[in-house]
């Protein structure tokens, strides 16, 4: 059972906390006359105090009654309200339309007229908070008034009233804000007036087409028509895009190449390191044939294997790109397919000492370089070398394996050794003979 009073005090305490925590003063709501901004207001001024509390009523083509409720609540909670009339913007917006011979029905307007009052409104509290921030010395922020039934059917303006720094009924339905606003003292004119937007002369269930008792009871599990159900799934998933805002990234790719023979835990932990760390988004394995001249060497195609026990959807073993004789070639194949700024080299600190005789290594640093600490290798001193040094990313704080694949290679019975091995790579070594001495 929904227990206001408590709910009252924990909301109160949360806010006064985190004003407490990121040393804020004040804060700018927009009172509309309803409920909502009722209750926000009244939790901030028993949160912060009600002489840090500005309201805020803006009409725009407004029903009158809701500014003398706003009014009612201002002067039941004793804050500051001001009255910043948004007619003449809105009205001097609208007249762009024509200046630009842009001609619409009233049909094709209505969305976008009524969208545009939040969305001048949220420009407003904003400007107000940066104004207030200055003029008492102190950081001000817009309290947001969206309560969880509307944000679950996406019932608010994208850019408009879904701007705020703080959400403080968020997580309550539209009866656990009315529970609340009862605890909190809201006059009982504004509590249980009936929600609208102010701007389209109907009410918010009218423009919905279901009550908030059904939204409620659907978000809880609740027994309801499947018809009525249908139609808050249906705006629930219309909606979802409000909450979404997809944004394109440069995906970040990893190459880490060399014998690996084995494949052993250093090797496994350079990998989960670097993606843990968002270091990179994922990484390209290529093990390669044997131009670094170790010896003995486990054939390629085995070595491919061993890595393919820890390939993901973050992790590729490459099976194309081994035979190449370079580095550099390696690279040049995979600037076909992804940019030099998504591409970076992984190599330990024992590589950047000769880094600079590497074949066509300035072809290499239009790329980047991630260099991982090792043997206390004085890593900066060797990429001061270089005259891109900005593409260099020095990882001193690793947490280094000491453990080699030539070592491992000497003696596979020494038991020591073998707790480097992942299990599955041990298995295979021994069942492919990888271990044997040549006679």
């Amino acid at each position: 059972m929904f227990n206001a009073k408590l709910e009252a005090e924990n909301v109160i305490n949360y806010i006064r906390d985190y004003y407490a925590k990121n040393n804020l003063k004040g804060a700018v709501i927009g009172i509309s006359g309803g409920k909502d901004s009722a209750v926000v207001a009244a939790i901030m001024v028993n949160a912060i105090g009600k002489e840090n509390v500005l309201g805020v009523t803006m009409p725009c083509h407004s029903n009158i009654e809701d500014r003398t409720d706003a009014e009612l609540i201002a002067d039941h909670y004793g804050f500051e309200m001001i009255n910043y009339d948004l007619t003449n913007t809105y009205d001097s917006f609208k007249e762009q339309l024509s200046l630009n011979n842009i001609s619409a029905t009233e049909e094709e307007l209505l969305n976008s007229d009524i969208n545009i009052k939040p969305r001048l409104r949220m420009t407003t509290l904003y400007y107000l908070a940066a104004l207030y921030s200055a003029k008492k010395h102190g950081t001000y922020i817009v309290a947001g008034t969206s309560n969880k039934s509307e944000l679950y059917v996406g019932y608010f303006t994208k850019g408009g009233d879904s701007v705020h720094d703080i959400g403080v009924l968020n997580d309550f339905t539209v009866s656990e804000v009315i529970a609340i606003g009862e605890v909190l003292g809201v006059p009982q004119k504004v509590l249980y007036k009936a929600p609208s937007d102010g701007l389209s002369g109907k009410t918010d269930e009218d423009k919905l087409g279901v009550t908030y008792a059904d939204i409620e009871k659907y978000i809880y599990g609740e027994h309801l028509d499947d018809e009525i159900k249908t139609k808050i799934k249906r705006l629930h998933d219309r909606n979802k895009h409000k909450f979404i805002e997809p944004q394109y990234k440069r995906e970040k790719i990893g190459v880490y190449v060399g014998t690996f023979d084995p494949v052993h835990k250093g090797h496994t932990h350079v990998i989960d390191y670097l993606l843990s760390n968002k270091i990179v988004d994922r990484i390209i394995v290529i093990p390669t044939i044997n131009y670094w001249d170790k010896t003995p060497q486990s054939p390629l195609k085995d070595r491919i294997n061993m890595f393919k026990f820890f390939e993901n959807d973050k992790v590729e073993v490459s099976t194309t790109l081994n035979e190449l004789t370079y580095t550099y070639l390696i690279f040049r194949e995979l600037r076909k397919k992804y940019q030099n700024d998504k591409l970076y080299l992984i190599m330990g600190a024992d590589n950047i000492v000769s880094f600079d005789k590497w074949e066509n290594v300035d072809e290499l640093l239009e790329c980047n370089v991630i260099v991982l600490n090792r043997d206390n290798i004085d890593i900066k001193k060797y990429v001061d070398r270089f005259n891109q040094k900005d593409n260099f990313i020095i990882i001193d704080n690793f947490d280094y394996v000491p453990i080699s694949s030539s070592k491992i290679r000497q003696n596979y019975l020494d038991e020591e050794l073998k707790k480097y091995l992942d299990d599955r790579v041990l298995k295979y070594i021994e069942d492919n003979l990888l271990n044997k001495k040549e006679e």
